[in-house]
């Protein structure tokens, strides 16, 4: 019976698992909800901390993976409260501002939180065959970076407008 009861995953670190995602939740809360700060700028203060942290390098990367994801979800509410344009501008302002100027502000967050969420639920099931993919095919892509380079340089030179 014993053999039977056996955990499949280590308790420990699934606790420290679990701790790095609250903790990244909570910067990419912060980093989203107070403008200025972004979420790639708690990323590379988890890159310095990550040699000091003990224990394995994964649970840093959960952590900046979950700041990333929440920052993605919560950016948008400085974004619509704190930078709308007055109405002399809003021609030129983007959809979510002009939402709120109209005074839909809810509907644009409750857009953009549908939205973001959609996102998450295409890619979660999209990134193990673009990651299988992409790892076939890097050594092709390597192989000939040269060339394919040069052809975007003159694509780009071919298509200026100037």
């Amino acid at each position: 019976m014993d053999a039977l009861v056996r955990p499949v995953v280590d308790p420990a670190f699934s606790a420290a698992a679990l701790a790095f995602l609250a903790g990244g939740v909570a910067l990419g809360t912060a980093s989203g909800l107070v403008p200025g700060p972004h979420a790639n700028n708690f990323a590379l203060l988890l890159a310095g901390l990550a040699p000091s942290v003990p224990g394995d390098p994964l649970l840093v990367g959960i952590a900046m993976l979950a700041a990333g994801v929440v920052h993605s979800f919560l950016d948008i509410v400085p974004a619509l409260a704190l930078g709308v344009p007055d109405a002399a501008t809003a021609i030129a302002a983007l959809p979510g501002h002009r939402l709120v100027l109209a005074g839909r502000g809810r509907e644009a967050l409750r857009l953009s939180a549908v939205g973001s969420a959609l996102a998450v639920a295409l890619a979660v099931p999209l990134a193990v065959p673009i990651t299988w993919a992409m790892v076939r095919g890097y050594p092709v892509v390597r192989e000939h970076l040269p060339l394919l380079l040069a052809g975007v340089v003159v694509a780009l030179v071919l298509t200026e407008s100037s």
